[in-house]
This record gives C-alpha cells, sequence and structure tokens, in this order.
C-alpha cells in the first residue's frame, strides 16, 4: 500500500516548505525547499530501491494468497509497517504522532484501504506488469479529481497528459479486441482510489508530516484489515513466514525509497525513473510465475508515463 505506488502530483508551498505529494505505494512526501546536491546518480539508486521494494511487494501478496485471504495479507502488512513507524518515533521523536485532522484522517483511510485491496485482487489475478502499468494513470485520475473537487487548474498540458495516460489504458486493455479481465478494472478503481486519497490528503499536509500520515494510515487500517479477515484466518506456514515480514518491510522500504530519490533530484527527474518498475517486474513475473512479456503493456505503459511527466511538470512550472 501500501500499498502500494508512485508517481509524483506536484508541488504545494507552505510554511516555508515543498509539499510533493507522491503515490510511491501511498505516501505523501514533505520536504525542505532547499534539497541535498542535486544528483540524478543517487536519484536513480533510490528509485531503484523504490522498484525493488514495490516488487516484493507484489510477489509477497501473491505468495500468501495462496494460503490466506486479500485482507490478512494486508493486516501483516500494516502491523509490521506500523512497528517499522513506531520503531522510527524511538529515533525522531514522537510529535509526530499528534494530528488534528483525526476525522480526515479515517476518511482518507477508508478510501485508501478499498483502493490498497482492489490493488492486491489485480496482484494475484492477472499479470504483474499489467498491474503495475494500470497504476501508473493514478497521478492522471488526481489531476482530473483535483479539478472537478478543488477547481485547480487543469491547463492544455496537463489535459494533453491526461488524454494520453487515457490512450494508454486503452492500448493496454484493448476493448473490443482482447477480453478485459475484471481484475483489470478494479486495477484501474484502485488507481482512481488512490486518486481521491491523494486529494484528501492536500486538507491535512499543510500541518501533518508525512511521518504523521504514515502513522495514522497504519493505525486506521490494521483493526480494519484485522476484523475482515478474522472469520477465514489461516497462519501461515513456515514456509509463507518469511513473506509475511517482506510484505510489511517492503511496505515500509518503499516510502522511504522515494523520499530519499525526492531529496537528490525533483519530481520532473524521478517520474521517469518510476517506469522501471515495469520492465522489472516483468522480468520477475516471467522467471516466478511465467507470465508472458505483452508488447502493448509496455506501449501503453510509456504513454501513460509520458502523460504523467507532462502534468508533473506542468505542477513544478506553476
Amino acid at each position: 500500500m501500501q500499498l502500494f505506488p508512485h508517481i509524483c502530483q506536484g508541488i504545494s508551498q507552505h510554511k516555508g516548505k515543498s509539499a510533493i505529494h507522491c503515490s510511491a505505494f501511498n505516501l505523501e512526501i514533505e520536504m525542505n525547499a532547499i534539497m541535498q546536491t542535486p544528483s540524478p546518480l543517487r536519484a536513480l539508486i533510490w528509485m531503484l530501491g523504490t522498484s525493488f521494494f514495490a516488487i516484493l511487494i507484489g510477489v509477497s501478496g501473491r505468495e500468501l494468497s495462496a494460503e490466506m485471504s486479500l485482507f490478512q495479507v494486508m493486516f501483516f502488512r500494516n502491523l509490521i509497517c506500523l512497528l517499522a513507524t513506531i520503531t522510527a518515533f524511538l529515533f525522531i521523536g514522537w510529535e509526530s504522532v499528534r494530528t488534528n485532522f483525526i476525522g480526515r484522517h479515517i476518511v482518507r483511510n477508508l478510501v485508501h484501504f478499498s483502493a490498497t485491496y482492489l490493488w492486491f485482487v489485480g496482484i494475484v489475478s492477472i499479470p504483474m506488469a499489467e498491474v503495475f502499468a494500470l497504476e501508473f494513470t493514478t497521478p492522471l485520475w488526481t489531476a482530473l479529481l483535483a479539478w472537478i473537487f478543488l477547481g485547480e487548474h487543469l491547463g492544455r498540458r496537463r489535459l494533453v497528459g491526461v488524454l494520453l495516460g487515457f490512450c494508454g489504458v486503452l492500448i493496454i486493455l484493448r476493448p473490443g479486441i482482447a477480453i478485459i479481465h475484471p481484475a483489470a478494472m478494479a486495477v484501474i478503481g484502485a488507481a482512481m482510489g488512490l486518486a481521491v486519497v491523494y486529494v484528501l490528503t492536500k486538507s491535512v499536509i499543510k500541518q501533518d508530516s508525512p511521518w504523521t500520515i504514515l502513522f495514522w494510515m497504519n493505525l486506521v487500517q490494521l483493526p480494519i484489515s484485522l476484523a475482515l479477515s478474522l472469520p477465514t484466518w489461516t497462519w501461515p506456514s513456515v514456509s509463507l513466514a518469511p513473506w509475511v515480514l517482506i510484505v510489511g518491510i517492503a511496505g515500509f522500504g518503499v516510502h522511504y525509497s522515494i523520499s530519499k530519490a525526492l531529496v537528490y533530484a525533483d519530481a520532473s527527474l524521478v517520474v521517469p525513473f518510476d517506469f522501471l518498475r515495469l520492465p522489472l517486474i516483468s522480468v520477475v513475473a516471467w522467471i516466478l510465475y511465467n507470465e508472458f512479456l505483452d508488447p502493448f503493456v509496455f506501449i501503453g505503459a510509456a504513454i501513460i508515463v509520458g502523460g504523467s511527466v507532462l502534468n508533473v511538470r506542468r505542477g513544478l512550472s506553476q
């Protein structure tokens, strides 16, 4: 969840800082306006780390789903990620636990929980490369929702970016030519849900830190995932125990990696790097699950990422 995520949404100025909203499995990055010395190479290395952790989440989710429900997979992910966040608080302090927007965090994470579940439905049902490619549409949905509900200016460049993204989706799904799997629509629903999450985040990011958002995300979702997993609870076998740890650690690691990438490069450079996840997950899925490398997925994803780059650069120029 954390799911999961992955492409930067834009920059808003507040209190002398820049808040960069990213879909990197669901974390909004806030950092000082003055970055460290720019280093595209270091940004690339951290984005490779982001891709690595994102792939681990997908693979571990699919492996665990062989013995447990997706709700239980999400429970272990939330539990371990929450414990990792609390451990971080031991070093950075507990100030980030406090918030004046508990109600908003609850609403935000109800939507986020639903989107994460739909993402996992895609992971266990259709080729992983297709899931990752369709997930790239999240920033495009965000631009549309921000225009509709927040009155943000869409602009010609962003509109072109959105249209390119939808063209990419059509190339991947090929309606009328190929049968559209219901799980593919679930992933698109997940991308739309994550877009709603980022729009809602704009109401709390001005006062709450990324650590606050991460803490409350897992704290709210933990009891929900536990309650939904109890009716079909199954303790994982010894052979799957490592995957339980991996799904949680990777959920935390993907957020940290995207944060570090944005320290060394701005959003317009980081977004294209995010495309690295697609060839990597394609190779992994081919080796582990014998999934066919579909060229239409790569073509469609490249067009979607191109639209996302236009969207992000428009946000940076404003």
